[in-house]
């Protein structure tokens, strides 16, 4: 007895006898092995051949089903089956799409009918095996690596269309006896295959049918599937017998236990079932009223080469419609204002990028407010990102916000909102803001050094109080939401210019992740540039497969102002100018130009200092009539810096 998925099923077994191989302690033992019910269906054979099969199967413990048409074999479509026919009949049975194992005769077998018959007494005659494609195709690969008598292949079309040679003596399988008319008895003999050959289908039969563990293990999810649906579902066979009806279906449609094999008319007299059995017709969105619930309907034919075998319908309640349709309209509102990025996908094994990324994920445990500083270009929208899913507030929402991006106006109704008839223009009903949208989540202010100080004031209310007021409103809204602010600005440069409110950023600097550039962190290039490249083929047809080493090298001799923004854009650049599957720095021409003419204006720069700064020290030596330790004083440097100065430049 198995159970799967909860459900028990009983199987048939086969019982094997085993013999120890040494003569001294040879015992008999039995072995069950279990299998799952599966039909063995044979199609389309003599009764003298069905007997002979059906023995052996039972033998092992099978039993056999006969069929002698399609559509007897789709009225049990449903069921697991393994289908031995003639190799003949194959081609016919394809589309079932289930295993089918054909029968077909080999060299042996017309050798011996050739012996017992004597047909070959006479030399002169040519001996044809009359087949079908199927099987004269392997009976030649046969005959090609043994061809022990003379032989000629003739299909079965190309017989029935010459007709019989008085030069040719005709061998065909047993099964081509009805296919052969009156005139053809006594010219063709008929060659039944030999017990090996049938006990090989047989074994064949019993191997696939130990792949059904799998099948039946689908058919069983797809139970539960259907038993853990929120729609009610029903499904009927081609006679209107329910085969499935979920529990949801047996509440809405007021059904008791105990209904499956029950036509549904016994329980719906006019289902609409019925009719999509007629007419093979799918129907959408049908609304009734069932025992005093509304309900939308969706009927679908389950069709099998051209033929209805079912119908399924899935239908719910339309409170349940209304439900889901309010929660997916406020998904839809925050749509785009998701996290989609973890901390474990950002790229990197410098020491200096896993301390930020474990910085981030202990600050993603706390409610306090994360200030992320680095320059443009490092990563602070995905230092964001995967500080929120990492924190206890992943399941709300994350609303980011570029305070740069939008004037002062606009930013501070973005921010918090405005009633209707706030300004000119302003939407009827007026409009929720950010600090709303993420209530529950985060709110990222990206860029926050870049805020206007009438917001800066604002914002800094909302923090201390956790309260909104809307634009032109008098109604206070209390809002939980965590900040995450990110900069490219000193900020503390900004208050000495009056550019940044002191409270604001002593406020949102409680926790702090400081994001190396690129530059400091060039052992990090090999595996970003790996995923970029990987990012890009997934969108092309031609893929970069390998990348040269040169590349590498090219990308470390260059300081990258732009981090890996610039990182991923010449990236992009040079992946498309690429024509061949391997990333080369003939592609990446462009930043090596670059890379040469900042190297001058460096060189020019250097020179430039040094040529001020033996200005300099001649000056101070004129000043202080050529007194060392005076000299030193003035220019801030101890006596030793001085002298070696003094002999680089040989004064």
């Amino acid at each position: 007895m198995i159970y799967i998925l909860g459900h028990e099923v009983i199987v048939p077994y086969i019982v094997c006898k085993v013999y120890n191989c040494n003569e001294n302690d040879r015992f008999e033992s039995q072995i069950i092995v279990t299998r799952r019910s599966v039909m063995i269906a044979l199609y389309k054979m003599s009764d003298s051949l069905e007997n002979q099969i059906g023995k052996l199967f039972q033998g092992v413990g099978y039993k056999t089903a006969r069929f002698y048409s399609v559509n007897a074999l789709l009225e049990q479509i449903m069921n697991p089956m393994v289908i031995i026919t003639p190799a003949i009949y194959q081609k016919e049975l394809e589309a079932l799409q289930v295993p089918i194992l054909p029968l077909s005769i080999r060299l042996d077998d017309i050798e011996r009918t050739k012996e017992k018959k004597g047909l070959m007494n006479d030399s002169s005659k040519k001996c044809c095996i009359v087949a079908s494609e199927e099987e004269i195709k392997w009976l030649k690969k046969e005959y090609d690596e043994n061809p022990r008598i003379p032989l000629h292949f003739v299909s079965k079309e190309e017989f029935f269309s010459a007709g019989i040679q008085p030069d040719r003596v005709y061998v065909a399988p047993v099964w081509m006896k009805d296919l052969l008319t009156h005139s053809h008895s006594g010219t063709v003999h008929l060659i039944k295959p030999s017990l090996s050959s049938l006990i090989s289908s047989i074994q064949m039969a019993i191997s696939i049918d130990k792949l059904t563990a799998s099948i039946a293990m689908e058919r069983y999810q797809v139970e539960a599937i259907v038993k853990s649906a929120h729609d009610g579902v029903v499904a009927v066979d081609h006679e209107g017998r329910i085969t499935v009806a979920n529990e949801h279906a047996k509440k809405l449609l007021g059904l008791q236990d105990g209904v499956k094999g029950h036509k549904i008319t016994e329980f719906i007299p006019h289902s609409d079932l019925m009719r999509i059995l007629a007419t093979g017709k799918i129907e959408m969105g049908d609304i009734a009223t069932v025992m005093g619930r509304q309900i939308v309907i969706n009927r679908f034919p389950v069709i099998v080469k051209g033929k209805i075998v079912g119908v399924v319908s899935s239908f719910k309640e339309i409170t349940n419609i209304q439900k889901m349709e309010l929660k997916l309209r406020k998904m839809l509102h925050q749509s785009g204002l998701e996290a989609k990025h973890r901390l474990s996908d950002i790229v990197g094994r410098s020491s200096e990028l896993i301390k930020a990324k474990e910085l981030a994920q202990r600050f993603a445990q706390t409610e306090a407010t994360v200030l992320i500083t680095g320059e443009s270009g490092t990563g602070k929208e995905l230092f964001a990102q995967g500080i929120h899913l990492a924190s206890p507030r992943v399941l709300g929402p994350f609303v980011g916000v570029n305070c740069s991006a939008l004037p002062e106006s606009l930013l501070e109704s973005e921010l918090f909102g405005y009633e209707e008839g706030a300004f000119t223009g302003a939407n009827k009903g007026g409009k929720v803001g950010l600090f709303e949208l993420a209530h529950g989540g985060t709110l990222f202010l990206d860029e926050i050094g870049e805020m206007p100080l009438h917001i800066q004031a604002l914002l800094l209310r909302v923090l201390q109080e956790r309260t909104v007021r809307r634009v032109g409103g008098e109604r206070v809204v209390p809002v939980d939401v965590r900040i995450i602010a990110a900069t490219n600005r000193k900020l503390e440069e900004e208050i000495r210019e009056k550019k940044f409110r002191t409270d604001l950023y002593y406020r949102i600097n409680v926790l702090n992740v400081e994001l190396p550039p690129l530059r400091d962190r060039l052992i990090d290039i090999p595996d970003l540039l790996e995923a970029i490249v990987n990012q890009f083929n997934e969108k092309r047809e031609s893929k970069i497969v390998s990348i040269d080493q040169d590349v590498y090298t090219l990308f470390k001799a260059y300081d990258w102002p732009g981090n890996i923004r610039e990182l991923r854009n010449i990236v992009e650049r040079m992946v498309l100018l690429e024509e061949g599957t391997t990333l080369t720095v003939q592609s990446g021409e462009f930043l090596l130009q670059k890379l040469n003419r900042n190297k001058s204006q460096k060189d020019l720069s250097d020179l430039s200092i040094k040529v001020n700064e033996r200005e300099l020290i001649e000056t101070a030596l004129k000043k202080y009539f050529n007194n060392k330790t005076k000299t030193a004083q003035a220019l801030g440097v101890d006596r030793s810096t001085l002298w070696r100065k003094l002999k680089e430049y040989n004064l």
